[in-house]
């Protein structure tokens, strides 16, 4: 189901390409960006472009330059008869159809499913029913940190957490003393890491050494001195916690939702059609032994 709207998407932007190529055929339009003998490239076609396929920079150069160079081959396949070819004309056949089916599941389907408000409820129902359907393929943990400029900084943040302050206590203590410069560069709270999210790759082995809650001492790093708390750790093959889970449940919960709102529709349009599906002629046998 996925490959099949990938494979359509993928022929609705290489026909984009050929609209494209293929805009202003009218001449003696003013107030264009660019001409090819009697074609032109107005603002307003550019403006319609960006709107239709989020083209941010259609009205670079480089956007005008790609414009000119498409025309200019397809004038010059135009005069070579590559447009009246009969394979051409099958294959830009094929491509309106599939344009069409695509527009068509955009609209029925993918559009009013992925418009769908799903609740916490369903989502957590689904990971319920079937968490070990999304075992974890890396190890990750979950952890708190601060980055500081000094270690004077770090070492003052973890005592306070040593004592038993709260770790946005004492943050926000830190931060709210006089200084010339902030003594915090960064920080993140209750957050999932992987080992390529959380590096260099010392910290990662420090949160994943650490006992659950366990504080670690100042590490220097590159671009400061780091503060970690580690609040759980999890190994590849786990099942997830919920949270670290909860997209990957929501993106499968609306590909069963796809899938079935494309199978009913697609129900509904065989009952409005006549099919006739036929066993195809078997030609003749090359293996047959000719007397």
């Amino acid at each position: 189901m996925q490959r099949l709207r990938d494979g359509w998407w993928r022929g609705l932007a290489a026909a984009l390409a050929l609209t494209l190529a293929a805009c202003g055929r009218e001449g003696g339009r003013s107030g264009y960006v660019a001409r090819v003998n009697n074609v032109v490239l107005t603002d307003a076609e550019i403006v319609h472009q960006r709107d239709s396929v989020g083209e941010a920079g259609a009205a670079s150069k480089e956007y005008i330059n790609d414009w000119v160079v498409n025309e200019l081959l397809y004038q010059e396949a135009e005069r070579r008869g590559v447009t009246d070819d009969a394979t051409f004309r099958d294959q830009l056949e094929s491509m309106r159809k599939r344009l069409a089916v695509a527009a068509l599941l955009q609209e029925e389907v993918y559009a009013k499913v992925d418009s769908t408000e799903l609740s916490e409820d369903s989502v957590t129902q689904v990971f319920a029913r079937s968490g070990t359907a999304f075992l974890l393929r890396e190890d990750i943990t979950l952890a708190s940190y601060v980055v500081f400029r000094t270690r004077e900084a770090a070492n003052a943040f973890r005592a306070a957490l040593m004592r038993g302050a709260s770790w946005q206590t004492s943050l926000s203590d830190l931060q709210a003393k006089p200084s010339q410069e902030p003594s915090v560069i960064q920080s993140a709270d209750h957050q999932y890491f992987s080992r390529p999210t959380l590096y260099p790759e010392e910290l990662w082995k420090l949160a994943r050494s650490l006992a659950r809650e366990e504080v670690s001492s100042p590490l220097r790093t590159g671009e400061g001195y780091v503060v970690i708390r580690t609040h759980q750790n999890f190994r590849q093959g786990d099942i997830p916690p919920f949270g670290y889970a909860r997209a990957e449940v929501r993106e499968r919960l609306l590909m069963d939702l796809r899938r079935a709102r494309y199978e009913e529709f697609l129900g509904s349009v065989r009952k409005r059609h006549t099919i006739d599906i036929r066993e195809p002629q078997a030609g003749p046998d090359p293996s047959a032994s000719q007397e």
